[in-house]
C-alpha cells in the first residue's frame, strides 16, 4: 500500500518531444522531469525489479504499463496493482518504508523520467508545497489499494474480469473491439490465478464472443459484456470501469 502511488490527469505531448503538465505539479518538478527528456530510464535502471523492494525517487511513466504484486509466502500472489502510461509513482519515497518482496512484471515496454530521494528533498525543503504534493499523490490511489485484496478473494472469474478491465488503456477512444498486448502468463500473475485456471476463463469468455485470444495478445469484443458481469463483484473502494 505504500509502494505503488500514482495520479493520472497529466498531459503528455510528445510530439514536440516536450511534457505538459497538470497546474498542480510543482514547477520545480515539472523542469526538473522536462530537462531529462533525453534521457529516460528502464524500469531496471531505477531498481523496480523483482525482489525486495528498493525504489527511492519519484518516477513519471511516459511509455508502457507494469504490473507490482505482492506475493503470500507460498508465492501464490495475493494482490496486483498496474503502473501505467502517464503515471507518477512513488509518493511516500520521503518516508522511511519496509522492504518487502515484490514481483514485478513489465507488461509493455516501459520508459520513465526519474528523480532521486536526494533531489526531491533538495526542492521540496525550496518549496514545502512538494510534501504535500508527493502526500496527494499517495492518497489518490488508497481505494485501488484497498480494492486489490477483495478482489484477492473472490472467483477465479470476477478475478480475471477485473484484471481485464484495469489493464484496458485509459479514455479509449474506441470501444468495439479493444487490444491489449499481453500474454496469459502475465496476466495469470496479475490476477494471482494459475494458467490454467486463466486459460479457463479466457476460453469461456472466448465461446461467448466476448473476447477472442491471439498470439500474445487478447481482443475485447464487448467491454458492456464485462462491465455487466463485474456487477457481481464488490467494488465497494474501486471500480476500474470509470477509467473508460
Amino acid at each position: 500500500m505504500f509502494f505503488a502511488e500514482q495520479v493520472r490527469g497529466y498531459r503528455v505531448d510528445f510530439s514536440k518531444n516536450s511534457l505538459v503538465f497538470d497546474k498542480n505539479v510543482p514547477i520545480e518538478i515539472a523542469e526538473e522531469l522536462i530537462a531529462q527528456t533525453t534521457d529516460f530510464r528502464t524500469l531496471k535502471d531505477v531498481s523496480l525489479i523483482t525482489g525486495f523492494f528498493n525504489f527511492s525517487g519519484v518516477a513519471f511513466v511516459t511509455q508502457g504499463k507494469f504490473s507490482i504484486s505482492i506475493p503470500q509466502q507460498n508465492m501464490s500472489i495475493l494482490y496486483s496493482y498496474i503502473v501505467e502510461e502517464c503515471s507518477w509513482f512513488g509518493g511516500l519515497t520521503l518516508m522511511q518504508l519496509p522492504h518487502p518482496f515484490l514481483l514485478i512484471d513489465e507488461i509493455e515496454p516501459v520508459k520513465l523520467l526519474f528523480i532521486s530521494k536526494s533531489k526531491v528533498i533538495q526542492l521540496a525543503d525550496a518549496n514545502p508545497f512538494i510534501y504535500k504534493w508527493l502526500l496527494n499523490m499517495a492518497a489518490e490511489n488508497i481505494p485501488q489499494w484497498f480494492q486489490a485484496p477483495l478482489i484477492a478473494f473472490s472467483s477465479k472469474y470476477l478475478r480475471t474480469l477485473y484484471c481485464l478491465v484495469t489493464l484496458l488503456p485509459i479514455n479509449v477512444k474506441e470501444i468495439s473491439s479493444i487490444e491489449l498486448n499481453i500474454i496469459q502468463q502475465e496476466l495469470s500473475n496479475i490476477c494471482g490465478l494459475s494458467r490454467p485456471r486463466v486459460n479457463e476463463v479466457l476460453r469461456n469468455l472466448e465461446t461467448q464472443n466476448i473476447v477472442e485470444l491471439q498470439q500474445k495478445k487478447i481482443i475485447i469484443l464487448d467491454i458492456h459484456a464485462i462491465f455487466t458481469e463485474l456487477d457481481e463483484a464488490n467494488l465497494c473502494f474501486y471500480d476500474p470501469r470509470t477509467k473508460l
